[in-house]
């Protein structure tokens, strides 16, 4: 096993595990947390234009109230949920900032039954239900989904002041049962007779409430999904017994019932105001469903959408998370896999109709976007071009409107043509940290281009809300985290891979910045790393996704490159040429490095890496030679695939894939002669022969896509992303939102259901604390060092020290 700071805690700041359950981590008090890298460094963007005086972190949901939409930008308040930063910002429409709710509005409404106001912890989704379509006046003003404590806060806005807000009235508490009971509460709506309804995520259902102002509780009118049974499926594509189109769902019970992760919601009232409809976003099951509310505000489905044409072609949603309509009815949709945003005509008049016929499949007017990482797409003249087309799980899509129901417009540039009156939308591009403008035609369906980068088009400045997450020190999304031990002056000092940003920091333990690691940028696409010990110092094996460094034919190939420990190159090697067939390492086949381990083992070392591709390689390290010893893994086919550009699910996606399978492999560690791997999605840790490759046994009850623990468990994972070896086994457990601290596995034999029988010490930190300080929001990748436990998060973007 390879050299790793040593493993002894503190027993009062682990948890601990008692009678087969974890207690809560209020009950063994809160253990001395540091957070660094998410600093707010608003400081430095003063001298910005207004739209770029700030940042996100990953920014959820936009929502605006309507009737400041007057024709004049700056009088326009959009509120965007900044989860990250644990904060609602309000912009006009120029992209300025001008208020934000957070800890400093602690003021009750006249008619609060509260006695305080609550700290916004996560707000995952906001809504905001306009005076103009507010039945009763009291009910208008914005409502938060505050994901941290499971609960729906109500707050109502200052007409003279979009900095001022006071606090109404909660909804919900957390649980599995009927009532308030919510878990993971991600979207919702408000319609203006105060029918509130929330897509109850981690229930997967939806509930509604009805809203008394007189009170100010809500009572439930419907719940529809799960309510306490199993899971339901319900997919939509062609196998089994689903439909070729969307015309038997009445017959088909699962389909018809089920919720898989809904999300996003919207409802429409129809011009003539004789009917309602909910819109709901079924993401885990790639297809929106539209359902007519009744007075009593029960639902009724009328339709399922899912697959669809665009151009004769047929396509289908993929991962579907934010929903909205006009005026007119027509459909708004942000795919989030698809990296795309998606517009459906209303068919029909004073009804929601989107297809025409029962067997036919709805038509796009358009389908605009592809996956792109901002970072990275600013920096390459081959994608410079269509910058303005890249989104990163783009969350919500908001047509702009005043408030008699017209689309707000403007007059633009759009590659060389000047249009006058092109019609806004919003879009909440989160996986790139920024709001997006996006201009559709004035008179045909097309959009004309969405807001890009200085220099992209003509355009002198950025034209998308909120600064570039580039700042030195600061992270966009980390791919892989290692300790470099300290040598004679230099101190221990903590590695990150920030792979949108290519490059890798370097961190004290105290958390302060000291550089970039080689001193530049790594291009392109750094992901995983690690340290390993040689010759009385150390190395660090750096993967690449597209080496752009490397010579021709090969520029743009994978490597593994070498650096000794003050940052100066010692080998490249060509991951793309030591690979072929279906396992080759190669970026452009879809099979790029995402982590690495690297062990002594004598005089060479061994080499684990896994790949995008769902594929476990070993090599041996012997000085200047790196050699293919062997390939483990790849998909399980019966899963299928909901990923990139094509649209694969299999029969079996919903389950847990084969041993020895992968959906969405991540971190690796080895050492005692064995390698453990991350198996994200199919929620296990797969151990096999370090010499081999032999499967030898799973860590966790593993179990299918998307399903998650009622409570936490020793043996039940949420999505794991990290795993580290070092006496113990830490597991960073992605959506439990906890680091895991485990016995060492090592020499343990599987028991009779091929698990290994690990114990469970106990875990970190307080999961309800969401994007705040002690909140891990999601956890990925871990590891030790002297008396701390460093994990970064996903949502934070950070690095949380817990001591």
């Amino acid at each position: 096993m390879r050299k790793r700071p040593a493993a002894a805690f503190a027993a009062a700041l682990l948890l601990a595990v008692a009678a087969g359950l974890v207690r809560p981590a209020a009950e063994a008090g809160a253990a001395t947390v540091l957070t660094f890298a998410d600093e707010d460094r608003s400081s430095e963007l003063t001298g910005h234009v207004v739209h770029q005086r700030y940042q996100f972190n990953t920014p959820t949901t936009v929502t605006y109230d309507r009737d400041t939409i007057t024709g004049n930008p700056a009088a326009a308040r959009v509120y965007v949920a900044d989860m990250g930063n644990h904060v609602i910002r309000v912009f006009d429409l120029n992209g300025k900032q001008i208020g934000r709710l957070d800890d400093a509005d602690t003021q009750l409404a006249p008619d609060s039954p509260a006695s305080s106001v609550p700290q916004i912890t996560a707000p995952l989704g906001i809504y905001f239900l306009s005076k103009s379509e507010a039945v009763d006046d009291r009910l208008a003003g914005l409502y938060i989904n505050d994901v941290g404590v499971h609960k729906l806060h109500f707050f109502r806005t200052d007409p003279s002041n979009p900095d001022r807000f006071y606090y109404v009235t909660s909804f919900g508490q957390e649980g599995h049962g009927g009532g308030a009971d919510l878990k993971l509460p991600r979207n919702m709506t408000v319609t203006p007779d105060g029918l509130l309804y929330v897509s109850d995520e981690f229930n997967h259902r939806i509930k509604g409430f009805r809203i008394d102002p007189d009170t100010w509780t809500a009572t439930l009118v419907t719940t529809v999904g799960s309510q306490g049974g199993p899971i339901i499926p319900g997919t939509d594509k062609d196998y089994g017994t689903d439909s070729t189109h969307y015309d038997d769902y009445a017959g088909e019970p699962l389909k018809r019932d089920g919720f898989r992760i809904p999300q996003g919601m919207t409802y429409w009232r129809t011009p003539d105001g004789s009917r309602t409809y909910l819109y709901v976003a079924d993401n885990g099951n790639n297809r929106v469903k539209i359902f007519e509310v009744a007075a009593s505000g029960t639902l009724t489905l009328v339709d399922i959408l899912g697959r669809f044409t665009r151009n004769g072609t047929a396509d289908h949603l993929k991962r579907p998370r934010g929903v909205r309509v006009d005026v007119n009815g027509n459909l708004y949709v942000a795919d989030t896999y698809g990296g795309r945003i998606i517009r459906f005509p209303n068919l029909g008049t004073n009804t929601a109709k989107y297809r025409t016929s029962l067997s036919a499949d709805a038509a796009a007017s358009w389908v605009y976007g592809r996956l792109g990482i901002h970072q990275v797409e600013m920096r390459t003249p081959a994608t410079a071009l269509t910058e303005d087309e890249a989104f990163q799980l783009p969350n919500d899509v908001v047509p702009v409107e005043t408030p008699s129901g017209a689309r707000y417009t403007e007059n633009i540039w759009s590659w060389g043509v000047y249009y006058p009156g092109a019609r806004v939308l919003l879009v909440s591009d989160t996986g790139n940290h920024r709001i997006k403008k996006c201009w559709e035609h004035p008179t045909q369906n097309t959009i004309l281009r969405c807001s890009v980068s200085a220099g992209v088009g003509g355009v002198t400045a950025h034209e998308f809300w909120g600064h570039p997450r580039t700042l030195a020190g600061q992270l966009h999304a980390v791919g892989g985290m290692d300790l470099l031990p300290g040598q004679g002056s230099d101190p221990d000092t903590l590695l990150v891979s920030d792979t949108p940003n290519t490059v890798i920091y370097r961190y004290g333990l105290d958390g302060s910045y000291k550089g970039k690691f080689t001193g530049g940028s790594i291009s392109y696409g750094v992901t995983g790393l690690s340290v390993y010990p040689v010759s009385g110092s150390h190395h660090v094996g750096v993967l690449v996704a597209a080496d752009a460094t490397l010579p021709y034919p090969y520029t743009g190939d994978s490597s593994l490159r070498i650096y000794n420990r003050a940052g100066g190159s010692v080998n490249v090697f060509n991951l793309t040429t030591r690979t072929s067939g279906a396992s080759k390492i190669s970026y452009t086949g879809g099979n790029f490095p995402v982590a690495i381990d690297i062990v002594p083992e004598g005089g060479s070392y061994g080499v684990f890496i896994s790949t995008s591709g769902n594929r476990l390689y070993r090599f041996t390290l012997s000085g200047s030679s790196l050699t293919l010893n062997w390939v483990t893994g790849g998909p399980d086919p019966s899963k299928g695939s909901d990923s990139g550009s094509t649209w694969n699910l299999g029969p079996n996606f919903y389950g847990e894939g084969a041993a020895g399978t992968f959906d969405q492999i991540q971190d690796v560690t080895a050492g005692g002669g064995r390698v453990y791997a991350v198996d994200r999605r199919n929620q296990r840790i797969q151990v096999f022969n370090a010499s081999t490759g032999a499967y030898i046994a799973k860590i966790g009850k593993g179990g299918g896509t998307y399903d998650h623990p009622a409570s936490i468990t020793p043996d039940e994972f949420f999505l794991p992303h990290g795993v580290r070896l070092d006496g113990g086994l830490l597991v960073g457990d992605g959506f439990n939102m906890i680091v895991r601290d485990y016995d060492d596995p090592t020499g343990l034999t599987p028991d009779s259901s091929g698990r290994l029988p690990v114990t469970m010490r106990g875990y970190w930190v307080d999961p309800h604390l969401g994007t705040r300080k002690g909140g891990l929001f999601a956890t990925q990748h871990v590891l030790r060092a002297g008396p701390y436990v460093f994990v970064d998060s996903l949502i934070s973007n950070r690095i949380t020290r817990i001591s």
